[in-house]
């Protein structure tokens, strides 16, 4: 690893403490930089795997010197987290723009609002698909990956048809969980394969989420 420059007079310093993400960047051109060097990074995962990605190729993507990564960035590993985390957001917006205006649909019609909205990231972008294939078993993702599952399942578990039949907040919650890993998991499945057939895993995802609320919900 290239040693980590020290930074000018008027620029955010680097920490001595070697926290994933060196420098938080203030100045409109320090914004500017890592916007580009994060975009890189993910035009880079989205033509080859996460273990032949490298922060040179990263940089010379970017047109940013190599040094200038490690100032933000304490790692590839950081550097791959920090995508992931733009990656998870995408998706969570949807979802929870999809969850939010489908909370007044019987839960049957939501299920299936929302699964197709969200699906459409993998279907309609094959760079976005690539880039997830890239990125989602790596452990980087791993950790981001449980924090959104917990932040949509506590909006799933919103929906007022839990509290109509009587099924508790943490009840809701316990069960929006369950639903949300076993996605995950078919999802993950579905990513490995090299063709993707939208179609099935639409509608996979779909039985899936409703044979199991069915259990709980009339």
């Amino acid at each position: 690893m290239m040693p980590i420059p020290e930074a000018r007079s008027g620029e955010d310093r680097v920490t001595a403490t070697d926290t994933p993400r060196r420098r938080i960047p203030k100045q409109a051109r320090a914004r500017e930089r890592v916007g580009r060097i994060l975009d890189a990074a993910r035009r880079e995962l989205e033509v080859k795997p996460a273990a032949e990605v490298t922060i040179e190729s990263i940089a010379e993507r970017a047109e940013v010197p190599v040094g200038s990564v490690y100032q933000y960035f304490s790692s590839k590993s950081a550097l791959l987290a920090a995508v992931a985390e733009a990656v998870m957001s995408e998706t969570d917006a949807e979802t929870a723009r999809q969850l939010a205006e489908c909370r007044t649909m019987p839960w049957r019609e939501a299920v299936d609002q929302t699964v197709c909205a969200t699906l459409s990231f993998l279907r309609d972008c094959p760079d976005y698909r690539q880039l997830l294939r890239s990125i989602r078993f790596t452990s980087e993702f791993g950790k981001i990956t449980a924090a959104s599952n917990e932040r949509v399942a506590d909006l799933m578990a919103l929906h007022p048809v839990f509290g109509r039949v009587g099924i508790g907040r943490d009840k809701a919650l316990e069960i929006c969980r369950t639903v949300v890993t076993a996605v995950n998991a078919l999802h993950d499945r579905a990513l490995v394969d090299d063709f993707l057939d939208f179609d099935a895993l639409l509608e996979e995802t779909r039985r899936l989420v409703k044979g199991y609320l069915a259990t709980y919900l009339p």
